[in-house]
């Protein structure tokens, strides 16, 4: 699929970010699924092993751990969750790739991050890259996506205790409304927009709302950095 040249299929590129433009083999995957079940057993008062079981469910049934949570009636904070499942991460593990940084300010078109993250966890995994901001339209991210999880006092910078969020729907990939919504902030038509990412249900959202897909696999020796499975 040409996106360089004149003639290119497409006028936006939609891309994932975790083992998407990093490869799943570094540790950061395995490290995040760590921290997940430590989490859970710690919120749910389950051993080592059920948190590990559930961290599988909650993903199947409702799309992360967080969200499953939430479903299921716990005060989980967004911020709590986050702070606790990516600020432990050993973001050490993830090295400059000047190839994918070259590769992203070739391609013309409008680029945008799509992640499931938070925006602190894809801002400092770029850092990280050597792939600054510059290199996308715009991030759009968890809380993009979930604006009613954060009131407006703590965006000003409250110091006031977290807002409750229990029985509130999460929104991600892959649903619907986060495909739509992805649409609808990129503001290309979607069968002109190619969504990369490394999850199949992810893959198959997109093309059912009409995106042009392209899904990453796992390779020996990936071009730059396209590898990887959903885990958060």
């Amino acid at each position: 699929m040409e996106l360089r040249g004149s003639k290119s299929p497409f006028d936006c590129l939609l891309l994932d970010l975790d083992d998407t433009l990093y490869s799943s083999t570094i540790g950061i995957r395995q490290a995040c699924k760590k921290n997940i079940e430590d989490f859970l057993a710690t919120k749910c008062g389950v051993s080592e092993g059920r948190a590990s079981a559930l961290r599988v469910e909650h993903f199947r049934s409702h799309g992360s751990s967080l969200a499953g949570l939430l479903a299921l009636g716990y005060d989980v904070h967004p911020d709590e969750y986050h702070s606790f499942v990516h600020g432990r991460l050993p973001y050490e593990l993830i090295r400059p790739d000047a190839g994918l940084r070259e590769l992203l300010l070739s391609i013309p078109q409008p680029k945008i991050l799509f992640t499931n993250s938070d925006r602190q966890h894809a801002r400092r995994t770029l850092q990280r890259l050597g792939v600054e901001e510059d290199c996308f339209h715009r991030i759009i991210c968890f809380e993009t996506m979930n604006p009613h999880l954060f009131k407006d006092e703590r965006e000003a910078g409250s110091s006031g205790p977290l807002p409750s969020t229990r029985n509130v729907e999460v929104i991600l990939k892959p649903s619907a409304a986060a495909m739509k919504m992805a649409v609808w902030l990129a503001g290309f038509a979607p069968h002109r927009t190619l969504f990369v990412d490394d999850n199949e249900r992810n893959i198959a959202a997109g093309k059912a709302i009409g995106l042009r897909t392209a899904l990453v696999m796992p390779s020996p020796s990936p071009p730059p950095a396209f590898l990887g499975d959903s885990y958060i």
